[in-house]
């Protein structure tokens, strides 16, 4: 017999004591503890607590019989973790790695969607009220977030991000800009347009005192421009000329 057989036979014999042991009981729970857990977190939305609540979750504590996929479940189930990676590591160490969703829109002002254009929930949206919202189809959420990430580098020239994006069923979008600027873009030649606006955006402002307040898009060789009313400058009150007698 060469080595490598009697190597294998050692490894199937080793085996065989392990399996032996769990099934007479000799590794039991209570011998084999996990008592040390190594969490790897950013902890920006999500606690500490919150995390070790979620491992406690699992009622088996053995190193052999605790299942990690089911670790890994409870703590994806907390609301801002987006992925979760449990290793137990011997003999009694349990390592796990989180990573937290990034919020980047409001998604028809009941769900997130993340950096990766993935919806998610959360109990409340008091803190991130500041995001930009996205009114769309359900169905195509990934699709009109990749456009409104498009939409915002095309009018950056315009010097103001985009606060809120309205797609209808036609596919037809609406922006608003955090300056109070409504821009239509229609159906179609979507990306075109928004171009066309950006390229002309200094000499539109240069052509008048007024500031814009609608832009349509929807024409093939230009666009309507709605202005702000002027503003009416105060005129100054005459004083009138009052005495104060001091005693």
């Amino acid at each position: 017999m060469n080595k490598f057989a009697q190597l294998m036979m050692i490894v199937s014999l080793l085996a065989l004591l392990l399996v032996s042991a769990l099934m007479s009981g000799l590794i039991q729970s209570e011998r084999w503890t996990i008592s040390e857990v190594e969490v790897a977190a950013e902890y920006r939305r999500v606690s500490a607590e919150q995390v070790r609540f979620a491992i406690k979750k699992t009622s088996e504590k053995s190193f052999f019989r605790l299942d990690t996929d089911q670790v890994k479940k409870s703590l994806k189930s907390l609301n801002w973790v987006r992925e979760a990676h449990v290793v137990k590591q011997w003999p009694n160490s349990l390592k796990v790695t989180l990573t937290e969703h990034q919020p980047t829109a409001i998604w028809n002002e009941q769900q997130l969607i993340n950096q990766r254009g993935e919806l998610f929930n959360v109990e409340r949206m008091d803190d991130v009220a500041g995001l930009p919202k996205l009114y769309g189809p359900d169905n195509q959420v990934q699709a009109l977030y990749k456009l409104f990430n498009r939409f915002n580098r095309l009018l950056q020239p315009l010097g103001h991000e985009i606060s809120v994006a309205q797609v209808s069923q036609r596919g037809g979008w609406q922006l608003t800009l955090r300056n109070g600027l409504d821009i239509n873009l229609g159906t179609e030649q979507q990306e075109s347009r928004a171009l066309r606006l950006a390229d002309t955006w200094q000499n539109l402002l240069r052509s008048s005192q007024q500031t814009p307040q609608r832009v349509d898009l929807r024409y093939s060789n230009g666009y309507v421009v709605q202005w702000r009313p002027k503003e009416k400058t105060p005129q100054p009150q005459s004083k009138s000329n009052q005495k104060q007698e001091v005693s």
